[in-house]
């Protein structure tokens, strides 16, 4: 069976073809897409993966939590090992890890094994060395070869999600495909003829830079404030050190804070500080091992805003309460200039495309972040004679995959 893979930063999700369509698989339990996410239990040595990952770790259980594992394909990290419990495992063993029992998951829900995959890639996986941007699709392709799959090619995740969609007949469209994941942010314009079938892609361009940033900054330059970050602490007149609350603010780095040097100095802090009381939240925050819930609590502030002015952040200790409110316009002043980073890749793949914006008859979005107001505005506001489309956004990438190797074992 051939299906198509969307690896994301922060979710990933499978489709195939079947006689009654396109159809995205479980994964989980009434769940099509779930979270890129790998726990490893420190005294089974036993693995999960996706939500029984996430829960696992917040349960309390002994072990490490990785998530946007992807983001190393594309770094020098890939070629580096990670501590889990007594041993060092590559980055690689990581990923192949979470592909083999995705997969596996896959085939036990279709009945069928997989032995074909078409695995979508960002436009770049980074967007500052072409030799890494290589490499990243070599050892993925690998990672699936190991999960067992035979066969693998490769498609543009902006692409796969312009195939997603089912055009209107009789016109010829001009599509402006706009995928922002957690890790990068891509662009393409694709030609798509009358009849739906002639298909050519006519420019595209990506950055580094995806939702994931959003939650950095929100939490970096905002949340962190609650618990310490910015402070002078008190006895000796220093600024409280930024790097442990960077941390903090990383998806990728947050076991980093349960480390002997961050915990030293997190200890220090208290010692300067001792009436502080958001480092006296930090300090039971990471005694607590409590980063991953931080960090999901981020990410909801920010799709909450999505959908309201403004949301409330809570944490509470045995010994404070803190509690801030974040408004829309404070977090779009935060994100301000990496969406203007992403406004000049899009017009760089127009200017690719050899489109001017009032040609582009059509809009494709993919990715939760592209809900945010700010986002939708300043990518969508040039093209005045486009529709938006009204396509699945967290699913496109997977179905559009999936279309596209049916249409290729066609021919």
């Amino acid at each position: 069976m051939q299906v198509g893979i969307d690896f994301g930063t922060s979710n990933t999700s499978i489709a195939f073809r079947s006689a009654q369509g396109t159809q995205l698989i479980a994964l989980e339990p009434d769940a099509t897409s779930i979270p890129t996410a790998v726990f490893y239990g420190s005294t089974s040595g036993e693995y999960a993966i996706g939500a029984e990952a996430v829960s696992a770790y917040e349960s309390g259980e002994e072990g490490r939590l990785m998530r946007s594992i992807k983001s190393v394909l594309g770094s020098s990290l890939i070629d580096e090992t990670t501590e889990v419990g007594r041993r060092r495992l590559p980055f690689r063993d990581v990923i192949a890890h979470f592909l083999t029992r995705v997969i596996a998951r896959a085939e036990a829900e279709t009945g069928e094994r997989v032995d074909s995959v078409i695995q979508g890639r960002p436009v770049s996986f980074n967007d500052r060395h072409p030799e890494l941007d290589a490499r990243a699709q070599t050892i993925l392709e690998a990672c699936l070869n190991v999960a067992g799959v035979d066969q693998v090619e490769f498609l543009d995740e902006p692409v796969a999600a312009a195939r997603s969609v089912s055009f209107q007949a009789g016109r010829e469209k001009l599509v402006f495909v706009v995928d922002i994941g957690g890790g990068t942010s891509d662009f393409s314009v694709v030609r798509i003829s009358a009849d739906n079938a002639g298909f050519d892609v006519l420019g595209s361009a990506g950055l580094y830079v995806g939702g994931n940033d959003f939650d950095h900054m929100l939490s970096f330059h905002d949340l962190s404030k609650l618990f310490g970050h910015m402070e002078t602490l008190s006895l000796n007149g220093l600024p409280v050190p930024s790097a442990p609350y960077s941390i903090l603010s990383d998806w990728k780095s947050l076991n980093k804070l349960y480390t002997r040097d961050v915990q030293k100095q997190i200890t220090w802090m208290k010692m300067n500080s001792p009436q502080s009381e958001g480092i006296l939240a930090f300090d039971y925050l990471v005694r607590h091992h409590e980063a991953h819930a931080y960090a999901k609590r981020t990410e909801q502030i920010k799709i909450g805003l999505s959908g309201a002015d403004q949301q409330v952040f809570a944490y509470d200790t045995p010994d404070a309460h803190l509690e801030k409110i974040v408004t829309r316009a404070a977090f779009e002043g935060l994100i301000d200039e990496a969406i203007s980073k992403m406004d000049a890749v899009a017009a760089e793949c127009l200017a690719r495309a050899g489109a001017k914006p009032e040609q582009i008859t059509d809009i494709v979005m993919v990715g939760g972040s592209t809900f945010i107001p700010l986002v939708q505005e300043r990518l969508a506001a040039r093209f005045g004679n486009a529709t938006l489309s009204a396509n699945d956004r967290f699913g496109a990438v997977a179905k559009g995959l999936a279309v596209h190797g049916a249409a290729m074992a066609r021919v």
